[in-house]
């Protein structure tokens, strides 16, 4: 898919706020709300934009811990690790990695035994070292984008 400026456009609005119609998006760049529905309906298609989400606050939501685990685990094994996990709730990210880990896992749980069992759970499939998040002094969901 060919993108132009007003894709560009399109995006960075949708970052900053997914929830706006596209007669609001179509009037701050410039297009009609057909135009706009139009190209975020290709750019879906393109698997360009995968998914609208919302950013939540899980401590707010009684998560309280909030931790990154590093795995190190035989290349060959990360499929089947990938499939036994899979249905943990709380695990919001798997992430391939180079360095001393080759999967880092974003999760959060209620509480510091559910933690612990994860971790246990883990360790049966290579070592592991987790990091708990204090704080987010920066946090982003935008990048800008604009074409090259």
């Amino acid at each position: 898919m060919q993108l132009d400026q007003l894709h560009y456009a399109i995006l960075n609005e949708l970052q900053r706020n997914s929830r706006l119609s596209n007669v609001e998006i179509g009037r701050k760049i410039g297009l009609t709300s057909p135009a706009v529905a139009e190209r975020i309906r290709k750019l879906e298609e393109a698997k360009i934009i995968k998914s609208f989400t919302v950013n939540l606050d899980y401590e707010k939501l009684g998560f309280n811990e909030n931790v990154i685990i590093g795995i190190d685990i035989p290349y060959c094994d990360i499929p089947p690790f990938l499939k036994e996990i899979e249905n943990i709730n709380g695990i919001l990210k798997v992430m391939k990695s180079t360095g001393e880990f080759c999967l880092i896992i974003h999760l959060v749980t209620r509480r510091i035994f559910q933690l612990e069992e994860i971790i246990t759970r883990f360790s049966k499939h290579g070592r592991t070292s987790t990091f708990r998040i204090l704080a987010f002094p920066l946090e982003r969901d935008f990048v800008q984008i604009e074409g090259s």
